[in-house]
């Protein structure tokens, strides 16, 4: 069973995802623009967003700028940035227009720019495509279809920054989720309890113990700051019939209104989360927040576990 920091080694990762050789690749050009394999990694069932990323080569002499991205697989789709500046403090922006520079190649991938599809319509399987349009400033209206490729490789991980030590190599991969689903510690019903016990269960070790503060709970949802090892973030959980579970763990992204009502949260319910966290977390002092801060991209999770460990994949 993977460990708290095995997850932060995990996510958006610097390798162009597109360079990866898939199954099917595939491309359009539109005027002077090269569009390659735009694709998504297949996400866990139960994840509420999905990152989509591409290459985008611009053959012509003038630049152009990508402003915008509709699609019919989630509620908001837009462009990001994740990045970590000099402190090592990792950050998840908008960003309003990507610019695309005359001659040269841009490379949405893990680890920098990518689409943010929040508030996914449907599940997401692997071979599937849909089809989306990327908005240009110059070229204009481009149709095009994400495939949605194998889940990202374990092989992409960096291995240095992951707790081996309860780590699951074997290639029976649901072996190792099934003993994941068996940590799980009875509920209680107090929702406090129920949520450190659920993350200590599952990522605290002697030799690397979890401190779990503060805990923030809104109805069936919850955000909570973790802090393992010198390494820090925040789980988003959600409450079903079968008790609380993980649904991401993210850094600063998780603070953002548009994460949460990506998730399915309304925009009332996703301020006063919000007012909730950024109070409890006040509490505990500017240290203690940009610990949480740095980690760096989004996780997800999700009921079954998946999304830090799959046979060949991990988003």
């Amino acid at each position: 069973m993977n460990r708290l920091l095995t997850l932060v080694a995990a996510i958006f990762l610097t390798v162009p995802a597109f360079l990866a050789v898939p199954a099917v690749a595939h491309e359009i050009t539109v005027g002077d623009l090269q569009i390659i394999h735009p694709h998504i990694p297949q996400p866990a069932a139960s994840a509420k967003a999905a990152g989509g990323f591409m290459a985008i080569v611009n053959n012509g002499t003038e630049p152009d700028r990508l402003i915008g991205i509709e699609s019919d697989i989630a509620a908001k789709s837009e462009v990001h940035e994740s990045k970590v500046d000099a402190a090592g403090i990792g950050t998840m922006t908008h960003v309003d227009a990507l610019e695309i520079p005359a001659g040269q190649t841009v490379s949405l991938e893990h680890g920098g720019y990518h689409i943010m599809f929040m508030g996914l319509t449907g599940t997401l399987t692997e071979g599937e495509m849909y089809k989306a349009t990327l908005i240009f400033e110059r070229t204009g209206r481009v149709e095009i279809e994400f495939m949605i490729d194998p889940p990202t490789g374990e092989g992409e991980m960096d291995h240095s920054k992951m707790d081996h030590s309860k780590m699951d190599h074997s290639a029976d991969g649901d072996a190792a989720h099934g003993d994941h689903a068996a940590a799980a510690p009875a509920m209680t019903g107090d929702p406090l309890v129920d949520i450190e016990a659920l993350l200590k269960a599952q990522f605290d070790t002697p030799e690397n113990p979890l401190t779990v503060a503060p805990i923030t709970v809104q109805g069936d949802v919850a955000i909570a700051g973790w802090s393992q090892n010198g390494m820090g973030g925040r789980a988003f959980l959600r409450q079903d019939d079968k008790g609380w579970f993980v649904e991401l763990c993210a850094g600063k992204g998780l603070l953002m209104p548009e994460m949460l009502t990506g998730l399915g949260l309304a925009d009332a319910d996703a301020a006063s989360l919000l007012a909730g966290v950024t109070t409890a977390e006040a509490a505990l002092g500017p240290d203690a927040i940009a610990l949480f801060d740095s980690f760096d991209g989004e996780l997800f999770i999700g009921r079954d576990g998946q999304g830090h460990e799959h046979g060949a994949a991990t988003n």
